[in-house]
């Protein structure tokens, strides 16, 4: 047989075939390896997105940022600390009109997905796609939640992708009730509120649970575009009216209401009362606090923990002292401009009218500043400041507390850290050692002039008004704030002993023990010698100063309360005695002025004024409050010729007082077990006998030993520690010719 021969057609077609088989092999190893490697890839990047989001402990606790409130002793809210303007709610309050109405525009089907909408998804996609671009989202309910608690706005596909899986993990995590609560808390809603109720409370002035159905379906029309479709913007009030309607009637088409209800809602017009924001009361006071709970809890707690803090102030009697303070410095800085004027003559040097460049005085000076900055320091203008303190005498509680002129401008704390001479402020202290050491009331002491050797040689110390009244009382003297008299007490004393008991009291700075310790040539600060002062009204005892009742967290847990710190200073009766001196300064003395503003309950204190009238003061109290007020300048220089305690700081005690005693009993000092009182002679100021023309009832500890009058009748021992309650007639003394100048009174 022949052998087979095969064409070379044939040859040349099998080598075809073969080749083409391996063409087809090789594609489908590299379609394998393609298919491999975009799998590992799809693998590695879903991988590396899982890693992005959320863990199952951030799923399960969802904390979302709250204003902290800061509550006055009326619960009012004085204060807020804020990141995001937002108020939690629960479900339960909020009307089921804005649930639906949210649900109706925002995601119809939120009660049948699972965290996505695949019908909506591809609806979106048909529309934006037949609109050719971007004309409908398609993101639930679920998923805006997700991109504002766990992402950004910033629009991408990695993000869009890492927002359907957070969607999906909520749903597992959370019921559809939990979900729309955390929505509905969590959403933006224009003018920097979010959440319902913040939102309510801001464009409405009520909470959401009173909100009607006009007003549900006004805000959840503002979702989609917060800052468009607000409803303080009037300007857009008919956008604003067409997208409310068009929420009533997405709420129609799923009969959550009648057509007659949507047509006659739709009819209302948009109305809303915009609530201001919670004014800036107590600024000083409020940076206490801010520091208080930033130190001791950080600033995200502060800021976004949706704390309630419960202070102490007084939000009546602190806007009462505001106005009050205003007053007083706008007519301290009239009369340091008119110094400066008085000074410079620089009306005169710029052309201009004194009363025109008073009127504008703050202008001129910050016009020609270069000029003035060159004026010496003693005549550079001065701002005033004033400083006010008051507490609660039997808790310590902060009622009210100011810091300076303004905060803005200066945030040092002056009634807490401004260290100034009390000048005659001091001068209880020297009365309280008195007193456990030997003297009464009714002691005498003779005001007579004195000289003293000092370190810096001779020192003649004078009264204010130049006067010595010769024998007086101590209760007069301190009623009259005689320097002399205070001066002589003292070194009967000793300086030392009057020290420990302006330690004791809460006095912290330094005082040397020298005659002019007694008149104030020492510092102190208005916290601290108003704290002092309390311990007169309160029986002997002081209670420290505090300024936070409780903290309570956003779950209502509170995490710390107010335990009283209180200890024994003084014994009630000397304390009860030194009230009793003081209600002489109120009644007939250097604060007489207080009832006539209108001021009359009992109350006790004293004035005080210091050196060239740099330092004003008046530190009062009652049964109830304590009170501090200082006036001066910070660079210590005058406020001006006989500005004194009465004049710059009484009117405002005055106004401070007043609101803090509405709705307070009536209440006089209460006189405490081992004190007497007797009637003594007017002018000996021993008992009264039978033959005595007048006498006056005055207050004695009851182990004091009294003699009897031998002026009128009789011979009674003449004693030296009785005296009578007023002074007797002032012995002028012609002026001193010394140059010194006039000493704190």
């Amino acid at each position: 047989m022949d052998p087979v021969i095969f064409s070379s057609d044939h040859t040349k077609s099998a080598s075809q075939g073969k080749f083409l088989g391996m063409i087809i092999l090789s594609l489908f190893f590299v379609f394998l390896f393609l298919f491999s490697a975009s799998v590992a890839t799809g693998s590695f990047f879903l991988y590396r997105l899982y890693q992005t989001l959320p863990t199952l402990n951030q799923m399960q606790n969802i904390e979302q940022r709250l204003v902290t409130k800061v509550l006055g002793r009326d619960k009012s809210v004085i204060h807020e600390f804020s990141i995001e303007k937002r108020y939690w709610v629960p479900i339960e309050k909020i009307p089921m009109d804005l649930q639906n109405a949210v649900i109706a525009i925002e995601d119809r089907r939120f009660y049948r997905h699972w965290g996505i909408d695949v019908k909506r998804i591809f609806g979106a996609i048909i529309v934006n796609m037949s609109r050719g671009g971007y004309a409908q989202g398609f993101s639930t309910i679920t998923q805006q939640l997700a991109r504002n608690v766990y992402l950004t706005s910033h629009k991408s596909i990695t993000r869009k992708l890492r927002e359907v899986l957070t969607a999906i993990q909520l749903e597992s995590c959370y019921t559809k009730r939990e979900i729309l609560e955390l929505y509905l808390n969590q959403v933006y809603l224009g003018a920097g509120v979010y959440g319902v109720e913040a939102a309510s409370e801001y464009y409405f002035s009520k909470h959401c649970s009173e909100l009607s159905l006009e007003e549900c379906a006004l805000l959840a029309g503002l979702i989609q575009l917060p800052e468009r479709y607000r409803p303080d913007k009037q300007a857009n009030i008919a956008r604003i009216t067409q997208r409310r309607n068009i929420v009533l009637k997405a709420m129609e088409d799923l009969k959550i209401i009648d057509r007659k209800t949507a047509s006659q809602t739709a009819l209302l017009p948009v109305e809303c009362r915009i609530t201001q924001p919670v004014p800036g009361k107590g600024q000083y006071f409020m940076e206490m606090v801010r520091k208080y709970v930033s130190d001791k809890y950080g600033d995200d707690m502060l800021y976004n923990g949706g704390l309630t803090i419960h202070t102490t102030l007084d939000p009546v009697a602190q806007d009462s002292a505001e106005q009050s303070c205003a007053r007083q410095i706008a007519s301290l800085q009239k009369r340091l401009n008119r110094i400066f004027l008085d000074s410079t003559k620089a009306d005169r040097k710029l052309k201009i009218k004194r009363e025109t460049f008073l009127a504008s005085f703050d202008s001129i000076y910050a016009l020609h500043e270069e000029e003035f900055s060159k004026l010496p320091d003693s005549i550079k203008l001065r701002q005033a400041q004033i400083s006010v303190v008051a507490l609660d005498v039997q808790t310590g509680a902060i009622r009210v507390l100011i810091g300076g002129r303004n905060f803005q401008e200066s945030k040092f704390n002056r009634a807490l850290h401004a260290r100034r001479q009390p000048g005659s402020a001091f001068k209880p202290f020297v009365y309280t050692a008195a007193l456990e050491n030997g003297f009464t009331p009714a002691s005498v002491v003779l005001d007579q002039p004195i000289t003293l050797m000092t370190d810096n040689g001779e020192w003649r110390p004078e009264n204010y008004n130049k006067v010595f009244n010769g024998p007086i009382t101590i209760r007069s003297a301190l009623g009259k704030s005689v320097n002399l008299v205070a001066i002589q007490v003292l070194n009967k004393v000793g300086a030392h002993t009057v020290i420990d008991y302006a330690r004791r009291m809460g006095l912290k700075h330094e005082m040397n023990p020298v005659p002019a310790l007694a008149i104030g040539a020492c510092q102190a600060t208005p916290m601290e010698l108003t704290s002092a002062y309390s311990i007169y009204a309160n029986g002997g005892i002081q209670a420290k100063p505090y300024w936070i009742e409780k903290i309570v967290d956003r779950n209502g847990r509170v995490l710390e309360s107010h335990t009283p710190d209180e200890k024994e200073v003084l014994s009630p009766q000397t304390a009860f005695l030194m009230a009793s001196l003081m209600k002489t300064v109120v009644c007939c003395g250097t604060g007489a002025s207080i009832p006539g503003l209108g001021f009359t309950r009992p109350a006790a204190g004293k004035t005080g004024t210091t050196n060239d009238y740099s330092d004003a003061w008046f530190v009062g109290f009652t049964p109830q409050i304590a009170c501090g007020v200082w006036a001066g300048v910070d660079e210590r220089r005058p406020l001006g010729t006989g500005v004194t305690g009465s004049i710059a700081a009484i009117p405002v005690w005055v106004r401070t007082m007043i609101p803090l005693h509405e709705g307070l009993p009536v209440k006089d000092f209460p006189r405490p077990e081992g004190i007497k009182t007797e009637t003594i002679c007017h002018e000996s100021h021993l008992l009264v006998n039978d033959q005595c023309p007048k006498g006056v009832v005055e207050f004695f500890l009851e182990e004091s030993v009294l003699d009897t009058c031998d002026i009128h009748g009789g011979r009674g021992k003449k004693g030296d520690n009785m005296m009578k309650l007023f002074s007797t007639p002032q012995i002028e003394k012609k002026p001193s010719t010394d140059k010194k100048k006039r000493m704190m009174f």
